[in-house]
């Protein structure tokens, strides 16, 4: 590390304020909050600061910065409703021909000043293209609006390398966030006052009167250790990571119910957020946008994050981005959620915010940037920096999360005493809970962080899915997978595909398998030679040239051969595994003889309590009565449940949320009843002897077409074809023992069990 800025760092860091102390600490906790803090300061010291080489290297070509001031500071004037929200705002009047004069000329670098607390501030700006080729504006009513892209900038103050600054110019109006250490988060824009064309105000987010309640609820679940390793500032993605946003129909009509201000705002949003993720080297497009101009479907549909982010998932399962995001104004502040931790190539792509678009008449810009960047920053593979995931051995890179929300809160378990916080000189990073601790906050020109900037930055290297463009892409455009016809060995999938593509690749293979592809150029498949009562993953996805899209998957279980033989049922771990996030399945099990009635009882339960469940419907189907009576989760004893349907069935519908896993269940299936009171779907065989040494003879009124023998595992042992009135089954070299036989007599099935002495 160069000796000049470690002895800045230091000098810096020794003027810190350590508010955590108290006069009962002793020397060694002091000694070792300073070095945690000196290391805090040191990392944000060395931080990349990509912008800041651009701008170098124009003024090396020397590049004209063109001097323009398009605010005029108004005097001694004071609004009321503003400093009910922010302190040491500078209000002004914008030049409606200078910010006209921008648009109009596109000129390619610029020195914008603006106008703060009897200050000028110089920002060097340098022209970009936020958009993938190809960017596209949809609605609920056309497709591909005509829209008039603005002028967006980004650049740093002049002569301070660590700041960071996106100003977006449209006609008329303008908009923007200056990020330095001193100044923090400071927010340009107009004040929401209807009517007004021509007032803004210029504040820092960190003198704002109302917290900034921001919630992120996406859980970054079992600790996955990230190594601290080496950051160097040279690397930069060489892939490039599409983004899509659906604007729910608040936000459309906070923006005058106009398709044009709507995308005006949400493309400026997106600028500075690319300005973030190009900071730190981390390449991201917008490729396309929906924007809701009439009642959506989200408004009302729950009471938490999780809840919109679900909605968000079943509505638009396809569109055009390698991620998505739901953005909307909903009740009660409920924050962000993404639906994983690296989403990137799954169908788990997708997230949600909550955003803020002013706080009385002042436009909180800053906050809206910070949870749309901080979400995208989970699917791009980044955990909280307060998760237990860090520095090569589970510690966290600060305690912010913790500190604000206290015991059993993530990252608790690893907290240190005293608390790990950077000071309000200083200020948190992106995926961090900063902002929730008083006095401290998060400064955009510190980025992600060096160790969560690595983890993106290889997650998105690392995707076989994308391109390095942006240009090129293959979005899996398979929605609704069914599966049907299953039976022990077999099942029947088809899917809608609602793009261009003719020919596909499907997988099926037991959960926890590596895919095996096989080509299919209708959009149905049979999976054959499958083991009884085993889950399988199916898999589809478009055959694409040079790239691997992400496959749509759905969870199926084949049937077993007798349900009513003591048949194991568990979760898709086993009986020694845990199931795995972001799983949802149905399977229904019946009897072979309609006479009979399922009984499950289970030996051993747990599931994240509150977060996964387990639910038993008394039927063929999840319309049937619920008996668990809204779902079975945590540890539990879970009991015995008997069906009571007309063909004795039960249904099971299981699903975890995007983090934490648990043991699951075991249980076994079996039935009640009486074979000697059911007929066998009037198939007219016998079989003897039971039980036996060797040979099994079986005979039938009607030729058998088929005989199948299992073990108990469900392991195939015998399979054999006919067309026979009788016939003769050697079992003499197998194991003592129970054996399940399935015939197949006049296109139908009979079962039984023999056991080998």
């Amino acid at each position: 590390m160069n000796s000049k800025i470690l002895k800045y760092g230091i000098i810096i860091c020794r003027v810190l304020n350590f508010n955590n102390f108290t006069k009962k600490m002793q020397l060694q906790a002091m000694k070792k909050t300073l070095l945690v803090t000196v290391l805090f300061c040191l990392t944000n010291l060395v931080a990349q600061n990509k912008i800041a080489e651009r701008v170098s290297e124009l003024q090396s070509l020397k590049a004209s910065f063109r001097p323009i001031s398009v605010l005029s500071a108004t005097q001694n004037t004071i609004d009321s409703d503003v400093n009910k929200v922010v302190s040491d705002a500078t209000l002004a009047t914008i030049n409606v021909e200078r910010i006209n004069e921008i648009v109009a000329n596109r000129y390619e670098t610029i020195e914008l000043e603006i106008p703060y607390q009897n200050l000028n501030i110089a920002v060097l700006l340098y022209k970009v293209n936020p958009f993938a080729e190809g960017f596209h504006v949809d609605t609920d009513k056309v497709k591909n609006i005509s829209y008039q892209k603005g002028v967006y900038y980004r650049g740093i103050i002049n002569g301070e390398t660590n700041s960071v600054s996106a100003f977006n110019f449209f006609n008329g109006e303008f908009n923007g966030i200056i990020s330095s250490s001193e100044l923090g988060n400071l927010v340009v824009g107009k004040l929401d006052k209807v009517n007004n064309q021509t007032d803004y105000i210029v504040y820092s987010d960190a003198k704002m009167k109302v917290l900034n309640g921001f919630d992120c609820h996406t859980k970054d679940g079992d600790n996955a250790t990230e190594s601290s390793g080496d950051f160097n500032r040279d690397i930069t993605s060489t892939k490039c990571v599409s983004m899509y946003f659906e604007v729910d129909n608040n936000l459309f009509v906070l923006n005058g119910n106009d398709i044009t201000a709507t995308t005006n705002w949400m493309t400026s949003v997106f600028n500075e957020v690319q300005t973030l993720y190009n900071n730190s080297g981390i390449t991201v497009s917008l490729k396309s946008m929906y924007i809701w101009t009439t009642p959506d479907p989200y408004e009302g549909i729950g009471t938490s994050s999780g809840d919109y982010l679900n909605a968000f998932g079943n509505t638009t399962p396809v569109f055009d981005g390698d991620v998505g995001q739901l953005v909307g104004i909903d009740p009660e502040g409920l924050g962000g959620v993404a639906s994983t931790i690296n989403g990137i190539c799954t169908q788990n792509n997708y997230s949600y915010s909550d955003v803020n678009f002013s706080y009385s008449s002042v436009p909180t810009f800053s906050w809206t940037v910070q949870v749309i960047t901080h979400e995208f920053g989970h699917l791009l593979g980044s955990r909280h920096t307060h998760s237990c995931a860090w520095n090569g051995n589970n510690t966290a890179i600060d305690n912010c999360g913790p500190y604000a929300l206290g015991s059993g809160s993530e990252g608790y378990s690893c907290m240190t005493t005293p608390a790990t916080l950077p000071s309000g000189s200083v200020k948190g990073t992106i995926m961090s809970y900063c902002h929730l601790v008083s006095g401290v906050g998060i400064s955009f020109n510190n980025g992600f962080g060096p160790q969560p900037t690595t983890v993106i930055l290889n997650t998105v290297n690392n995707k076989s899915c994308l391109s390095t463009d942006c240009v090129t892409s293959c979005p899996n455009t398979v929605t609704n997978i069914t599966t049907s016809n299953i039976t022990s060995d077999s099942v029947q999938i088809a899917w809608t595909d609602i793009g261009s593509a003719t020919s596909w690749q499907v997988s099926v293979r037991p959960v926890g398998s590596n895919s095996v592809w096989n080509t299919a150029t209708t959009n149905s498949y049979t999976a054959t030679g499958l083991n009884p009562n085993v889950y399988y993953n199916v898999r589809v996805r478009p055959l694409c040239a040079g790239l691997q899209p992400a496959s749509r998957e759905k969870i199926a279980a084949t049937a077993a051969v007798n349900y009513c033989l003591d048949t194991p049922f568990t979760d898709t771990g086993g009986t020694t595994g845990n199931y795995t996030d972001m799983q949802s399945w149905t399977r229904t099990m019946t009897p072979y003889n309609p006479g009979l009635k399922l009984r499950v009882t289970f030996a051993s339960f747990e599931l994240e309590e509150n977060w996964d469940f387990l639910f038993i419907y008394n039927g063929p189907d999840v319309s049937s009565e619920d008996l668990t009576l809204g779902g079975l989760t945590g540890s539990i004893d879970a009991g015995t449940f008997d069906s009571t349907a007309a063909d004795g069935s039960l249904t099971f519908k299981f699903t975890s949320d995007q983090n934490t896993v648990a043991a699951g269940w075991d249980a076994t299936i079996t039935c009640t009843g009486t074979l000697g009171e059911v007929s066998n779907n009037f198939l007219d065989y016998s079989y003897y002897p039971n039980p036996t040494t060797g040979k099994v003879t079986i005979s039938s009124k009607d030729s058998i077409s088929e005989v199948t023998v299992y073990n108990v595992q469900g392991q195939l042992l015998y399979n054999q074809k006919m067309n026979e009135l009788i016939t003769n089954v050697d079992i003499s070299k197998f194991a003592t023992g129970t054996y399940f036989f399935k015939l197949k007599i006049k296109d139908k099935e009979a079962n039984f069990k023999v056991l080998k002495n």
